[in-house]
């Protein structure tokens, strides 16, 4: 662990355990209650729960006119997920399409895939996506819970958002319990994971919580190792009945792979390099990511609720490799080239500030939220384009060597995105068993951009506005329908980027229109989702047929599908979680050039869109110490190109873990990862190169609370 974490660590987890032992004595045993319940809870779909991410308005999902799933902290220790954006990968229609270079986070939902059309936000904060990466968080450890909003949520988050949100919703300080946790692992390859955690209140007014987690790992190939610590802490202020104050502080450091893929021969990767990595010796991936906020709850008046969160966040990143290998004609070498080395040094900070007021219009009931999100994000970019390099190596003797450019990394540009945008989302109860959900949201964005070696400025204003109108039906208590139309924005190229470095095209805009159900299932402790959906992106750059060499904004994509997840307890001791998904995605109006020709792509899937996704997981309570878990996901084939030429074949992966509750307070679970050991490809680049999952690992952790 870096030296410095480890004592910042070390340090805070002392001055929590001094505040944990000057509270009340009888705090520890309900933090036993609280966790023993939490992992025994009833199976479903946390229908009737708050859900923050569907909505401002304080809904539950059940309540929401969209599709909202989530996952909880103990669901994710059932299943010994312990990097963030494996939990959203188990939520219905989500699979991941990730690369060393977008730090492995890219996801994908609906037809639609990357950074630019799946926001992801920790605790509602927005992470503004700076040249396709966002590389915060990555431990589960002081999460609370994973949200997902499936299909637009522009209204709610603003640009980039045509495809899902993901917010990751970390542990809070608690007034009502105390809570001390800590776990510890070992496994295949070198792998230990390290965490512990404290919250709860210091006295009447002061509250805490402390998270702090390591983990290393030697790789399964060479390359694959990777080293991260990650620290959250908070402390809560009731100031007096209604107002209080939380200051979050977070912080992470991730060593990470630097495994850029293995070389296929014949379109197929060969068992004899698939535990390769061709990487220099010095290749570096490393990110280093802080933020900090300040949240302020105010109830003014009876039904007047005033909320402000102010944040800053800082993220610096830092790539060294030779990033592309193929097998030369012969198959007996591998070239390597692209030697890149990319900086990021960027800075976000913004204030979002709003006001929830319960009143009745009419004689009925209404909640109406008015808010005002204010942000700017700075970037430095730095490279060594054009990224020049290139060596060959024999795979069966390999030297790495080391990374060696013509051309030195120095400052490329500099890009400043600011965003203002005033939003209001109502809730009125038009009749007995319906309710109207409605939004609206208008940006001002200001966008700058310097190329630092040209000395060329450059500046762009957008002004989107986005919306959404929905109704739900409730015909009895555990039954409800519902309809939505929603509008959303992305970027064509990132939001700190301008597309093919023109200032003349606009965002591109979307459309959705969905009607779905969701309900119980009493005699089963279960619940069921059902949702439908169709989904029109245009605004698409496509070239010109008459003139290839000019791209205009005139392309379209859509796609429309079905999802449908279902949890219940088949049987006493027998619970089950699944879900699936299928759509259709399509270019309706896409072309590109091909050696100078502008060739069409209408009717054609895009690249990386798997058409069929499932998860399931299942767990049987066989003795009253012992739980067996059983998951598998499967993942449709994904086209490696706009013309479907190439394509990453569908796979399925199963995991199982077998857990001795050995007291209340601790917990042994052997979880077993990618049981039948299959190769198969997260992505790739056509048919030359895969970025290969992780072959059957096992793990041993140890959960305790004390």
């Amino acid at each position: 662990m870096n030296l410095r974490l480890k004592k910042a660590a070390w340090a805070a987890a002392s001055l929590a355990l001094a505040a944990s032992a000057h509270g009340k004595a009888e705090e520890q045993p309900l933090a036993t209650v609280h966790i023993t319940e939490s992992r025994q809870a009833p199976a479903g779909l946390s229908l009737d729960d708050s859900n923050g991410t569907g909505s401002r308005l304080g809904l539950s999902a059940r309540e929401t006119p969209a599709s909202v799933s989530t996952l909880g902290a103990a669901d994710i220790a059932e299943r010994s997920l312990t990097r963030a954006q494996d939990v959203a990968i188990r939520m219905p229609g989500m699979s991941e399409a990730p690369a060393p270079g977008n730090g492995g986070s890219s996801l994908s939902a609906r037809g639609f895939g990357g950074h630019n059309s799946v926001a992801q936000l920790v605790d509602g904060t927005r992470l503004v996506v700076a040249a396709g990466t966002i590389s915060y968080p990555f431990s589960t450890w002081p999460l609370e819970a994973v949200e997902v909003l499936r299909g637009p949520a522009s209204v709610l988050y603003g640009d980039g958002a045509i495809g899902a949100a993901v917010n990751y919703v970390t542990k809070q300080p608690q007034f009502g319990r105390s809570r001390r946790e800590a776990l510890f692992g070992a496994g295949s390859y070198g792998t230990w994971q390290a965490g512990v955690g404290f919250s709860g209140p210091i006295d009447d007014s002061l509250a805490y919580s402390l998270y702090a987690d390591a983990e290393k790992s030697d790789g399964y190939r060479r390359d694959n190792g990777y080293e991260r610590q990650n620290v959250s802490g908070a402390l809560a202020w009731r100031v007096n009945a209604d107002l209080s104050a939380t200051l979050s502080l977070d912080a992470g450091r991730n060593d990470d792979a630097r495994y850029f893929g293995t070389p296929l021969r014949n379109g197929k990767p060969d068992p004899s390099l698939r535990r390769i990595s061709f990487n220099v010796d010095d290749a570096l991936v490393r990110y280093n990511d802080r933020i900090g906020r300040l949240r302020l709850d105010y109830r003014a008046a009876p039904g007047v609720r005033l909320r402000n969160e102010s944040y800053y966040l800082t993220s610096k990143r830092h790539w060294r490799n030779a990033e592309t290998y193929t097998l030369n004609a012969a198959g007996t070498m591998v070239n390597r080239g692209d030697y890149l080395e990319i900086l990021h040094d960027q800075e976000q900070y913004g204030n979002r500030f709003d006001a929830v007021v319960d009143g009745r219009i009419g004689g009925l009931a209404n909640r109406v939220v008015v808010g005002f999100d204010w942000y700017r994000t700075r970037l430095v970019h730095s490279n060594n384009a054009p990224y020049g390099g290139a060596s060959t190596v024999d795979p069966y003797d390999f030297a790495p060597g080391l990374f060696v450019s013509p051309v030195p990394t120095i400052p490329g540009r500099r890009a400043e995105l600011e965003t203002r945008a005033l939003y209001a989302e109502d809730m009125l109860d038009i009749a007995p068993g319906w309710k109207m959900v409605a939004g609206l949201r208008r940006d001002a964005m200001d966008f700058d951009h310097r190329d630092l070696r040209s000395g060329v400025a450059l500046g762009k204003k957008y002004a989107p506005v986005t919306g959404r109108l929905g109704a739900v039906w409730s015909p009895n208590a555990q039954v409800s329908v519902y309809g939505q139309f929603g509008t959303a924005t992305d970027p064509l190229s990132g939001a700190l980027a301008l597309p093919n470095g023109s200032v003349s095209f606009d965002l591109t805009r979307g459309r959705q229109l969905e009607f779905g159900a969701k309900g119980a299932l009493p005699a089963l402790k279960g619940e069921w989702t059902l949702a439908a959906y169709r989904i029109e992106k245009r605004n698409l750059l496509s070239r010109d047929p008459d003139n290839p060499g000019v791209a205009q904004q005139i392309g379209q994509q859509s796609s429309t599908g079905l999802e449908v997840a279902f949890a219940a307890e088949l049987l006493r001791g027998w619970t089950i979680d699944a879900n699936a998904a299928v759509l259709r995605a399509r270019y309706d109006d896409f072309k590109e050039v091909v050696a100078g020709q502008a060739v069409s792509r209408d009717g054609n899937t895009p690249a990386g869109v798997p058409e069929r996704t499932a998860s399931v997981w299942t767990r049987y309570r066989f003795l009253p110490q012992w739980d067996a878990g059983l998951g598998a996901r499967y993942v449709g084939l994904r086209e490696s190109n706009a013309a479907n030429t190439v394509s990453l074949p569908a796979y399925t992966v199963l995991d199982a873990s077998l857990a001795w509750r050995q007291s209340p307070a601790l917990t042994l679970t052997l979880a077993v990862k990618n049981l039948a050991d299959r190769d198969y490809a997260l992505s790739g680049s056509g048919g030359l190169r895969w970025l290969l999952g992780a072959p059957r690992t096992v793990q041993l952790t140890a959960r305790s609370s004390f």
